[in-house]
C-alpha cells in the first residue's frame, strides 16, 4: 500500500487542490457538529436558541466552509460560546481578536 502523502505526490496539482478543498469542507463541517455534540445538544435544541429551523442548523453545518461570520458567531454564541478570530502573521506571532457576543 502506498502511504497517502507519495500518493497524492503522484497526482496533478489539480486534483491535490481538489482533495485539499473537500478537506477543508469535512473538516469544517465535523468541527461545528463535534462543538455541539460535545454539549450534547441536538440540531432541534440548537435550532430553539437560534430561532430558526433544524433544517437550517443542518445547512449551517454541512455548508460550513462557506458560513457566513455573523452566522458562525450566532451559532456559537447559542452554544454557550464566544467566538474569538487567531491570526498568524508572517512573523509567526498569533494575535486573538475577540468578536462580538452578537454581530
Amino acid at each position: 500500500m502506498i502511504p497517502l502523502d507519495e500518493y497524492l505526490a503522484s497526482k496533478s496539482p489539480e486534483f491535490r487542490k481538489e482533495v485539499d478543498k473537500q478537506y477543508s469542507e469535512m473538516a469544517m463541517e465535523y468541527s461545528l457538529s463535534r462543538l455541539r455534540e460535545e454539549l450534547q445538544m441536538s440540531q432541534k435544541e440548537l435550532a430553539n436558541n437560534l430561532n430558526i429551523s433544524q433544517p437550517a442548523v443542518c445547512k449551517i453545518e454541512k455548508n460550513a466552509e462557506d458560513v457566513k461570520l455573523s452566522t458562525l458567531i450566532k451559532y456559537v454564541n447559542a452554544l454557550g460560546g464566544h467566538l474569538s478570530l487567531q491570526v498568524i502573521l508572517p512573523s509567526g506571532k498569533g494575535v486573538v481578536i475577540p468578536l462580538p457576543i452578537s454581530p
